[in-house]
């Protein structure tokens, strides 16, 4: 199955009219996927990845959107691409200092072993793609990190390692901490007139790390306009770690 996986590689970079050089060599293919039985299947219908987009109202890059076409998700011990029905909302494990409300960019695209790879979809990484991260282990002490500049460099080396989790290395170095990086490059959300006079009583409930009934009972809010109050002050806020 292993020469069925490179030929659609080999495809996928075609079609990005990504440098073969940059192939991964068979040898690492086999090391890493000779014992799958499929480590590829049928590709997905681009209906499918249409209706992902529609609904979760962000586009798939290029690259992921090329793959899950020419197979609906890549395999090994777990899956270390989704199929198109599969990818949803990054669940957050490890605890993110000044997060209280995920973004809504952020999706689980692979779920290998521990920790699960999710990618960002509101920005493109300057001189990459749309991020690739890992949601952390609080098992292991692992945060959330970038491990890739986007989709592309992400595929393409974890085919050149066969598979392997390389961002586990004792020696890789990552890109930062997710949400920072996504502070950093998207514009705050907006927030609605009616909403500005309770920013003041919002952040402090945020700095007390309240949850959202408890700010959405002393706010006389709905649980969904504190969410909004939320996605911004924490976008905006230099701390809100807790004093």
């Amino acid at each position: 199955m292993t020469s069925q996986l490179r030929e659609l590689v080999l495809c996928w970079m075609a079609w990005g009219g990504i440098d073969e050089g940059l192939a991964p060599g068979a040898e690492a293919l086999e090391a890493g996927f000779g014992d799958v039985d499929s480590p590829t299947r049928a590709g997905a219908e681009p209906r499918a990845i249409d209706g992902w987009e529609h609904r979760h109202a962000y586009r798939l890059p290029p690259g992921l959107r090329a793959w899950l076409m020419l197979s609906n998700g890549l395999y090994l011990d777990g899956p270390l691409i989704h199929p198109i029905s599969a990818i949803g909302p990054m669940v957050v494990f490890s605890r993110m200092d000044d997060l209280l409300v995920q973004p809504e960019s952020w999706f689980e695209i692979g779920n290998p072993n521990v920790e699960t790879v999710c990618i960002d979809l509101a920005y493109r990484w300057p001189g990459g793609g749309s991020p690739i991260f890992t949601s952390g282990d609080p098992g292991s002490g692992s945060p959330p990190r970038i491990i890739a500049r986007s989709f592309e460099e992400w595929f393409l080396e974890l085919l050149r390692q066969g598979g392997r989790e390389y961002w586990l290395a004792p020696d890789f170095i990552g890109l930062g901490d997710p949400w920072q990086a996504h502070r950093r490059f998207t514009p705050p959300p907006e927030l609605p007139e009616r909403l500005r006079p309770f920013a003041g009583p919002a952040a402090r409930l945020m700095h007390a790390r309240a949850d959202d009934r408890e700010a959405a009972e002393s706010l006389g809010l709905s649980a969904e306009d504190v969410e909004l109050l939320f996605r911004h002050l924490q976008h905006v806020s230099p701390d809100l770690s807790p004093k």
